[in-house]
């Protein structure tokens, strides 16, 4: 019976629909509240018997050969710790607090295994990163240059933003996603003379042009690229068969 139930996807899929609901209405209640505790609790045991009736009936070899059960067991390793909530009271550190209850909300991504062709979808990603490697160390190489010469330039004009090289690196970073890039070299023209301002200014549009809008894009294009080509060569594979099975029926038709 155990084994019929884990094994449906539709009742492990409502399981974990109905943990989110719980984790979400629970979130109206002080942290203490006991019934929504217990309720946790209760779906993390959901989840641990399921690992352990799969195990039992595949094996660990046959259960750890699936993507999927293996982003499940990770997550439950990681929702392990909210068995101890419970014994979590006020007078531990507020943080272990939080931390247990922020655990909760990583079952929630066991639905990501429901996603049709998971599988193939994380194969291409995989693919995807491997092929985009080179262009994104080079594109990290490039923000960490532009963040220490910010720094050396503007620090002392805008040290809100440019004051340390990780602060500089951080709002670099945010220029690259053309997120607030005007309010760096406005902050500078209120505090330099007009030469630094008008040079702040060609600075980070040359900056966003070169790092946020033409860096972003060849990213992103590589890697859609490399995901695509994924995909083709599952479509070319197909076509080749299909050739040959055609090549089969000739030669045999004139025969």
């Amino acid at each position: 019976m155990l084994k019929k139930l884990f094994f449906s996807d539709h009742f492990m899929l409502s399981i974990i629909l109905l943990n989110t609901i719980a984790i979400f209405i629970g979130g109206y209640f002080p942290d203490n509240n006991m019934f929504f505790v217990v309720l946790d609790i209760v779906f993390s045991f959901i989840f641990l018997l399921e690992a352990i009736v799969k195990i039992g009936s595949l094996g660990w070899a046959g259960y750890w050969k699936e993507l999927g059960n293996k982003m499940d067991f990770i997550i439950l390793l990681f929702a392990l710790p909210t068995f101890a909530s419970p014994f979590v009271d006020g007078s531990m550190s507020m943080n272990v607090l939080l931390s247990l209850r922020a655990l909760r909300l990583v079952k929630s991504f066991k639905m990501i295994r429901f996603i049709p062709n998971v599988d193939q979808i994380f194969k291409g990603v995989t693919l995807a990163l491997k092929s985009s490697l080179l262009i994104i160390l080079v594109f990290i190489v490039f923000l960490f240059v532009f963040s220490i010469l910010s720094s050396t330039l503007f620090g002392s004009f805008a040290p809100e933003y440019f004051g340390t090289p990780g602060l500089s690196l951080y709002n670099i970073f945010r220029l690259f996603t053309i997120e607030g890039w005007y309010e760096m070299p406005d902050a500078i023209v209120e505090n330099s003379s007009e030469g630094w301002g008008i040079f702040a200014r060609a600075y980070f549009a040359l900056l966003l042009f070169s790092g946020g809008i033409v860096g972003m894009s060849i990213i992103n294009s590589i890697f859609v690229d490399a995901m695509a080509a994924d995909n083709n060569d599952g479509v070319m594979e197909k076509l080749e068969r299909i050739e040959k099975q055609l090549e089969e029926l000739k030669s045999q038709q004139n025969k």
